[in-house]
């Protein structure tokens, strides 16, 4: 039965992708195929969470692709919270994607995307099921794939295609990665099976390392882990906003995936260093994450920065959690863990959240200059108040979920120091969290500062107006559950403390951080409307004018009177100048001999991608063109190579 249910579930997702390319209509089509894809997303979420009540993992054979090597899927308990995230936010991203994706009804290859998205879901689906290494690379391979094609969707302009260039390079590389390391442990245990790879523990450090080393390349590649996040920006951007949804909120959490299945359930006892690793990691993601963020002025670019600071915190959790587990702290290793993966789950709800609000702002105003938007709360409130929600989750404000998560792992990490030995370590990283946390507020009120309150900077913005109800109700629902898990963060900490259940634990069970969620939203409730009639009352009592945000306290305040995204983050970029380095461009607009406009314009540099990625990239070049020589079109000289390979191999095994 779970066989041929996982059959109808997969056919659920393709015959609806199929259909929309039959159909001629645009908008049939669109409804077809991304309705369909939310059908099929809703019944997998079902399924997902019926399974979950069975306490016994769950194994499904599936024919085999090789003749040596069986296949099957196998779902425990951390595949299935993967599969509730890739279902959830796949049924929303759907069901927005048919009222935002009619822009592409004009043009032919809109009617691709259906099926491409679907193919991404069942992708992403067949990864986190995928009980052995075959299936695993075929999902993986699946999911790469899908998701190149939805970034160069818009193929006709060079960015997409220069982006997606980077993608598929990056993502081959990763997948390279992989690979070498499943090699490893197949040669180690001489099995292709997940559980024969727990089995049999690698005895050999230098194997072990080397294991690690590439699976953290591979892995790190997809999730956007600094320093191997160079496609992220580029890509996200560049792609469709549903797909930059699900791009940023569930595919790179199939790194995240592989990096917790490797170190947790792989590798059975993986020693300190690998831990500490992962945790310096994510705290360099974190820091240059939300430091790029803060100087851009593209909103997607924005978020997708952001999208490598929250990476960073959830492996601050994973890497701190490993750590402990080492140096025989099981009870923080297991609230960190927990927190790690709530970290997971509520960056994607905002991150689609804000991606989802980002392509409403894009579709209303036509543009992703922060500078040119502005006062998009009069026009767009119920994208405004959603967008509102998603920025202060992302920024760890309570109630909203993004504290929840983060003070979990800041109790891990403290419960972490009050042990013996490495306990500096655990300070140091919740000092880093903190300043991170910090950054990310400031960043996020320029955001919203500058989009959505003040005077509308350009005629688009003035004239943006809130999308359908298609894309209305999954920014609701996102929002909606943002605040929901950040008042009742227990429903689902303690489901993720009971997944990592298998670090042992010592004397009492960790508390989980929910403490009384509802008793601290209440209050939280509370103080701000009493302070809201304070105001009100002191300000009618004293006659003051109560102006809009940014008005400087004028009725007639005009754009130019604003801060801009740019004057905001000068501050900060002032203090970290020696890392962004940015330079200035100035535009002179003259009216005869008068200066009527100065336009500044800040760039920064991206330390690793100017340093080493377009230097190696530039050698690559140079040697392909050098390697052209060899390949003159003679086929004597072809034969001559095949029959020096021979030799050489015959040697090499000899």
């Amino acid at each position: 039965m779970p066989s041929a249910l996982s059959y109808v579930l997969a056919s659920a997702f393709l015959v609806p992708g199929i259909l929309a390319l039959l159909i001629r209509d645009p908008r049939r089509s669109r409804v077809v195929g991304f309705g369909g894809g939310a059908v099929a997303s809703f019944l997998g979420l079902v399924v997902t969470l019926v399974g979950t009540m069975r306490e016994a993992p769950m194994r499904i054979p599936l024919p085999a692709p090789v003749p040596w090597a069986a296949s099957e899927l196998f779902l425990d308990g951390l595949s299935a919270f993967f599969l509730v995230l890739i279902f959830f936010i796949g049924f929303l991203v759907s069901v927005y994607a048919v009222g935002y994706m009619k822009e592409f009804d004009a043009r032919r290859r809109g009617q691709a995307a259906p099926l491409l998205l679907n193919l991404l879901l069942l992708s992403m689906a067949f990864v986190v099921s995928a009980g052995d290494m075959l299936s695993f690379l075929l999902g993986w391979e699946g999911m790469s794939l899908a998701s190149y094609f939805l970034v160069v969707l818009d193929h006709e302009k060079r960015e997409a295609r220069h982006a997606g260039l980077i993608y598929l390079i990056a993502t081959h590389i990763g997948t390279g990665g992989i690979l070498l390391a499943f090699l490893f442990l197949v040669q180690t245990t001489g099995s292709f099976s997940f559980n024969g790879f727990a089995a049999v523990p690698i005895s050999d450090p230098a194997i072990l390392s080397a294991t690690f080393g590439f699976a953290l390349l591979g892995f790190g590649t997809k999730a956007g882990i600094f320093p191997f996040h160079i496609w992220l920006p580029y890509a996200h951007p560049e792609a469709p906003s549903p797909v930059s949804a699900v791009m940023s909120g569930v595919m790179i959490k199939m790194g995240i995936y592989g990096i917790v299945r490797f170190l947790f359930y792989l590798l059975p006892s993986p020693p300190a260093t690998f831990g500490a690793t992962l945790l310096a990691l994510g705290l360099l993601s974190g820091a240059f994450g939300v430091l790029y963020a803060i100087v851009q002025h593209d909103l997607k670019r924005l978020l997708a920065f952001h999208s490598v600071e929250n990476i960073g915190i959830i492996l601050i959790g994973i890497g701190a959690a490993s750590l402990c587990r080492a140096t025989g702290r099981p009870d923080a290793a297991r609230l960190l863990l927990a927190g790690g993966l709530f970290h997971v789950l509520n960056h994607a709800t905002f991150k689609a959240l804000l991606f989802l609000g980002a392509g409403a702002v894009l579709q209303g105003a036509h543009t992703r200059n922060i500078e040119k938007l502005g006062g998009l709360m009069q026009g767009m409130p119920i994208t405004g108040v959603a967008f509102l929600a998603g920025s202060l989750a992302i920024s760890a404000v309570p109630p909203f979920n993004g504290f929840a998560s983060e003070f979990a792992i800041y109790r891990g990490l403290w419960a972490a120091a009050g042990g013996a030995g490495s306990g500096g370590a655990f300070l140091a990283a919740m000092a880093g969290l903190a300043l991170i946390g910090g950054l990310a507020v400031v960043c996020f009120v320029k955001v919203v500062g500058t989009v959505f309150l003040g005077n509308a900077r350009s005629a688009q913005a003035s004239a943006a107006r809130d999308p359908s109800v298609a894309m209305e109700f999954p920014m609701g629902t996102l929002a909606l559950v943002c605040l929901g898990l950040g008042v009742f963060p227990s429903l689902v900490l303690d489901r993720l403390m009971a997944i990592a259940s298998f670090l042992p634990a010592v004397g009492a069970a960790a508390p989980a951080a929910g403490g009384k969620p509802f008793t601290v939203a209440i209050a939280l409730a509370i103080a701000i409307g009493g302070l809201s009639l304070i105001r009100t009352f002191l300000l009618r009592r004293s006659g003051r004018r109560a102006e809009a945000t940014w008005g400087c306290g004028f009725p007639y305040s005009t754009p130019r009177m604003q801060y801009t995204a740019s004057s905001f983050a000068d501050p900060i970029l002032h203090v970290f100048r020696g890392i962004l380095r940015p330079h200035t461009t100035r535009t002179e607009r003259l009216s005869g001999r008068f200066l009527l406009e100065v336009e500044h314009e800040t760039h920064f540099h991206d330390l690793l991608e100017n340093g080493l990625y377009l230097p190696v990239y530039r050698l690559f070049v140079q040697a392909a063109f050098q390697a052209r020589r060899l390949h003159p079109g003679y086929i004597h000289l072809y034969l001559g190579y095949i029959l020096g390979a021979v030799v050489l191999l015959l040697l090499f095994f000899h």
